[in-house]
């Protein structure tokens, strides 16, 4: 079986493409993020409320290629209408060394959307907000560096616009490697 190879041009165009792709799920990721940080800060400072929760399990998970450990708590909790919750949180590993399984913890929730809650330690500052609006920043302007980068790409590929000029008998001549017909010798036998 044959194979193909893309050329110079093709493999630019496809890197571009796929880092425009990259580029635009960080920045829908930073917004979204930075939106949901914004909510729960508003949440805590306008409508919160606070109940007695229970750590219920605790691991770590390794991911990365640096196998870099990321700490979890499980907890539950009962919120003042008497709706119980259980959830995980990801917490520092100075928040997971001192909370022991059935140790209880104060949580603070939203009233209106108890799926947002913290507790000591973990809760939403501006700098998370900061580093999703960076993420949304940077993302924003890779976007728009690639996708210039890929329109500039289309428009030099398409050369200067029309018909391309016919080649002249010499350069057909050079391309196929025969001599040009004279059009002076036509008709006449060539020997």
């Amino acid at each position: 079986m044959k194979k193909t190879e893309l050329s110079v041009a093709q493999q630019i165009v496809l890197s571009l493409s796929v880092l425009l792709l990259l580029s635009v799920g960080v920045t829908i990721a930073g917004y979204m993020a930075g939106m949901q940080d914004r909510d729960k800060i508003a949440g805590f400072a306008s409508d919160a409320a606070t109940a007695t929760g229970i750590i219920t399990k605790k691991y770590i998970n390794s991911v990365g290629p640096g196998r870099v450990w990321v700490y979890w708590l499980d907890l539950s909790f009962q919120t003042q209408n008497g709706v119980s919750r259980a959830s995980s949180i990801n917490v520092a590993n100075s928040v997971y060394d001192r909370n022991p399984v059935g140790a209880r913890v104060p949580v603070t929730y939203v009233k209106s959307n108890p799926q947002y809650f913290h507790i000591p330690g973990t809760e939403p500052t501006q700098r998370d907000v900061g580093m999703a609006d960076g993420m949304f920043k940077y993302g924003a302007v890779a976007s728009a560096v690639f996708l210039v980068g890929l329109i500039g790409l289309f428009f030099l590929s398409r050369g200067q616009g029309g018909t391309p000029p016919s080649a002249t008998p010499e350069q057909l001549a050079r391309a196929t490697g025969s001599r040009p017909p004279s059009p002076t010798r036509f008709g006449t036998r060539q020997g």
